[in-house]
């Protein structure tokens, strides 16, 4: 009797266990996750890991069931929260959002007023060229920075030709910035023109003062140089690049220029490169590889044979 009574228990509790399995599924499935309208609430928590959490769950909920309740929020009377607002709003990339945001880049907080900006440029619509090209003079490093980066994105000529070329004109103008991060911004908007008219430009800041500068022009010069060139500018932007893999001090930059002479496609490059791999950093060495690779695979199989052989 004992035992029946033992098995009999440990029966009731296996059962009990399952209901407890099963209603909690069943609770969970009525209950679901939090709302959108939760999320939002939660950023304007003090905490940025908290906003962050929130932000990374709203963005996959679809869009037309948070874009409206961002744009609703946009005025919120915390800085905070409008911040990731507009970020999200770019996050999104959707038009609705756009008076919105032009909204946003008056906004006496220059850091959510950035974030709009970013967030155009994100978007990337005409229809923001014309409020963007009003904050060009804007003081504030930050909002100058984002706006500066927008209008390449904004631009088309398609829809307004005018706009486009005065936007072309700042982008080109900033490129002399003092502030180093209005050079980049520049320089990155300047990509979406094609890098029209600006080759001089480039190889100039490719010995910019600014780490950031170099590193960013290095990359232009490697999307330039891949494209169909006269000779002598093609010609002007390798020996820029040898420049920077002979004398650069840093191995980031270095790197990008043998990526850069890589994506040119010119073997002139091929023995800078393979001295690289005998005497440069352990660094060098693995992007000379690469570039190699991509260049003259031949050469680096028979690099590699002849180490064989040595040892």
């Amino acid at each position: 009797m004992a035992g029946i009574f033992l098995k009999s228990r440990k029966f009731g509790r296996t059962r009990l266990a399952l209901w407890a399995l099963l209603l909690g599924a069943g609770l969970g499935i009525a209950c679901g996750g939090p709302s959108p309208e939760e999320y939002i609430y939660q950023l304007k928590s003090l905490q940025k890991a908290e906003r962050t959490k929130a932000a990374n769950q709203l963005i996959r909920f679809d869009a037309d069931e948070v874009v409206p309740l961002l744009i609703e929020e946009a005025d919120s009377g915390y800085i905070r929260v409008r911040f990731e607002v507009m970020h999200l709003l770019g996050r999104f990339e959707d038009e609705r959002a756009i008076p919105t945001l032009i909204a946003g880049l008056k906004d006496k907080s220059p850091r959510v007023a950035a974030a709009a900006a970013w967030a155009l440029g994100q978007i990337g619509s005409p229809t923001a060229l014309a409020p963007l090209l009003k904050y060009v003079r804007d003081p504030t490093v930050e909002v100058r920075q984002y706006v500066l980066g927008a209008l390449g994105p904004c631009h088309s000529y398609e829809a307004e030709p005018a706009l486009s070329d005065s936007a072309f004109r700042v982008v080109r103008r900033a490129l002399r910035a003092p502030k180093p991060k209005w050079r980049v911004a520049a320089l990155q908007s300047l990509r979406t023109y094609g890098y029209r008219d600006a080759v001089e430009e480039v190889i100039r800041m490719s010995v910019d003062p600014s780490n950031e500068v170099r590193y960013v022009a290095m990359q232009a010069l490697g999307q330039i140089g891949s494209a169909s060139l006269r000779r002598p500018a093609r010609n002007a932007i390798y020996e820029a690049l040898l420049v920077a893999l002979d004398a650069d001090e840093l191995q980031s930059i270095r790197s990008k220029a043998m990526h850069a002479l890589a994506e040119m496609g010119d073997k002139r490059a091929v023995p800078h490169l393979q001295q690289l791999m005998r005497e440069g950093t352990e660094e060098d060495q693995t992007a000379a590889r690469l570039a190699l690779y991509k260049l003259s695979p031949e050469v680096v199989e028979a690099m590699r044979r002849t180490e064989l052989g040595a040892r």
